[in-house]
């Protein structure tokens, strides 16, 4: 048995053992977020009905339609198991009213700098976490006779979608696309799922004008954008639905690397995207991480993401001497 079928069976095991189980995912929940904390919820509930299972997370408007999480106080988590799906470190964990007393389960597919779990199953070679999930099913399917529904395959294909962009991103795999293929294959409506992920308000509508409008090219392969907070009070958005257009920029000519920088206050939140140049370990110099080509940063300051856009900058830079790429200008 590998490395993962040793910690399906681990978990699998400590999902038969308790009959209270507490499913969390992380703050500002996108499409893979949801999907994994959803289908693991169906997954238990399928085979084991019997058992206490909930869901918690502050809902994300645009996706909850697909869901609503359950309101918990520390009573609940007496004698509960914790799984935490798609949240790579313990601080974006989204409600930590657990206590040590509990039993905490992480998988997960971004790079494990924080292994928070007693159990800690990551796999970094997943498009997402969802597609990781679906994995661990076949696994207990094949060894034990577990059950997936509908519900949970719906779930499911929604995340790998979401974080793949569509099949459009280069962490799309063979295997992924095999996942896929199995999943929609249950029963569930693929083309009106895929249209409620595209349906946005007439605010963010409008907004997204303003991301085509106010970027800046910052150098050669690398563009940005602040978002103050009057931007967002004046089109009446928040950062979470700020960060959903980030992507929109990914066709713009000659952009290897480029990021949004988003006024939250007391911190300037910046999400980073490349096609090409590794961002995850800039990101984590900036109190972040997360993907080669998909991360996050904090940032004091709008001062501090100057420093942030150098150091892109470089990273940018040196990627294009390495591939011999010129920009012609």
């Amino acid at each position: 048995m590998d490395i993962y079928g040793n910690l399906y069976e681990e978990i699998f095991q400590k999902i038969k053992e308790n009959d209270k189980i507490i499913i969390h995912r992380h703050e500002r929940p996108d499409p893979d977020a949801y999907g994994s904390q959803g289908a693991m919820y169906q997954l238990i509930k399928e085979n084991f009905p019997e058992k206490t299972v909930i869901t918690v997370g502050k809902d994300s408007p645009s996706l909850e339609f697909l869901f609503k999480n359950s309101e918990v106080i520390e009573e609940d988590y007496k004698d509960a198991l914790v799984i935490v799906t798609d949240t790579a470190n313990f601080p974006r964990i989204d409600g930590k009213l657990f206590t040590k007393n509990n039993f905490l389960i992480k998988i997960d597919h971004h790079p494990p700098l924080d292994n928070y779990g007693g159990i800690n199953l990551v796999n970094t070679d997943v498009s997402s976490c969802s597609e990781l999930i679906y994995n661990f099913y076949e696994y207990l399917n094949k060894n034990y006779g577990i059950k997936l529904n509908d519900e949970a395959a719906k779930l499911l294909y929604l995340g790998i979608v979401g974080d793949t962009g569509r099949f459009l991103f280069p962490n799309t795999s063979n295997d992924t696309l095999r996942v896929a293929s199995e999943l929609i294959k249950y029963d569930f409506n693929m083309s009106a799922l895929l249209d409620k992920m595209e349906i946005i308000s007439e605010n963010i509508m409008r907004f997204r004008a303003f991301i085509f409008e106010n970027y800046d090219v910052y150098q050669d392969g690398v563009a940005y954008l602040k978002i103050t907070k009057e931007d967002m009070d004046k089109y009446g958005v928040d950062p979470g639905e700020v960060s959903t257009g980030v992507n929109l920029l990914r066709s713009l000519k000659d952009l290897y690397a480029w990021c949004f920088a988003i006024d939250e206050g007391n911190k300037v939140r910046v999400r980073i995207r490349s096609k090409g140049p590794v961002i995850n370990t800039l990101a984590e110099k900036y109190a972040g991480g997360g993907h080669p080509l998909a991360s996050g940063a904090t940032v004091k300051n709008w001062e501090e993401l100057d420093d942030l856009l150098d150091d892109m900058a470089r990273v940018v830079a040196e990627y294009l001497r390495e591939n011999n790429i010129k920009i012609e200008n």
